[in-house]
């Protein structure tokens, strides 16, 4: 018998559908930048951008507001306007950060993309290039079209630095690295998770940490959201950190943390700090 989807979903995928047209031609998106904190120093060294859809609404999440747009074949144009929206926003903050900004991959090899784009949009804003890090994810479907060098030198040559995300939720995490060879790459968060309970979890990251010094690369850890996943991440020498505990994600960012509450590494004094701002730790 063939699967026939309910008239529920296709009712909720029409409403979704209609949200997306109404996002896209209002430009109803709001950027949020999360910081990410030099953990070695306590500073914050610049921002991820992030997007919502308008609070209340179907797709005010990205996983809804995304799923949406490559459903309807409207990824390119979705993603094209959260850069714009996401580097005139960038372009209000104070000046001497950097800015990651999450790029597709394999949508450079679409029909409707428009080389240059973000090159001449900086350029408009008065934003350096360097100042700007290209984010590329193991999430999207790189098998496709092909994360491959080709795509990474394409903005490399125009002067940006790249990161590869979420590494280790994809076979293929390690060998995009040796074959791309980012200046940034970040652990997902699953192996930040209760790190300082977990001794698989500490032998995988410092090992990443390793390579990293190997590399020349610049390893960042996701999803801190505890004081003793901090410390252990110090120890282990990681030097960069994004998570709850150090910002969450907002228009107007802050460090959730002054520089000398991240730099203490020492578990009593860490303990002890953390405990007089009334945050638990673990």
């Amino acid at each position: 018998m063939q699967y026939r989807p309910s008239r529920h979903f296709d009712a909720q995928q029409a409403l979704q559908r209609q949200a997306l047209n109404e996002i896209l031609a209002e430009q109803r998106l709001y950027p949020h930048f999360q910081p990410i904190v030099d953990l070695k120093q306590g500073r914050m060294l610049g921002y991820e951008a992030l997007i919502r859809g308008p609070k209340g609404s179907l797709l005010h999440t990205p996983a809804a507001l995304f799923g949406a747009a490559i459903r309807e074949g409207r990824q390119l144009e979705l993603e094209r306007l959260c850069r714009q929206l996401s580097l005139q926003h960038f372009a209000r903050l104070p000046v001497g950060n950097t800015l990651f900004l999450n790029v597709t991959a394999s949508l450079l090899s679409s029909p409707g993309h428009e080389h240059g784009f973000t090159v001449e949009l900086l350029r408009q804003l008065g934003i350096a290039v360097e100042s700007i890090v290209i984010e590329l994810s193991e999430q999207h479907p790189f098998d496709q079209q092909g994360l491959t060098r080709a795509a990474v030198e394409h903005y490399r040559s125009m002067g940006f630095r790249i990161a590869i995300d979420d590494l280790g939720t994809g076979y293929s995490g390690l060998k995009l690295w040796s074959e791309l060879q980012p200046e940034f790459v970040k652990i997902d968060r699953h192996f930040i998770h209760r790190l300082d309970q977990d001794p698989v979890k500490r032998a995988f990251v410092r090992s990443i940490c390793q390579v990293g010094r190997n590399l020349g690369c610049r390893v960042l850890a996701e999803g801190i959201e505890q004081p003793d996943e901090l410390r252990v991440l110090q120890q282990l020498g990681i030097e960069l950190g994004q998570g709850f505990l150090l910002g969450r994600p907002a228009a107007v960012p802050s460090a959730a943390l002054t520089p000398a509450q991240v730099r203490a590494t020492r578990p009593s004094r860490a303990r002890r700090m953390f405990q007089a701002l009334g945050l638990r730790t673990a």
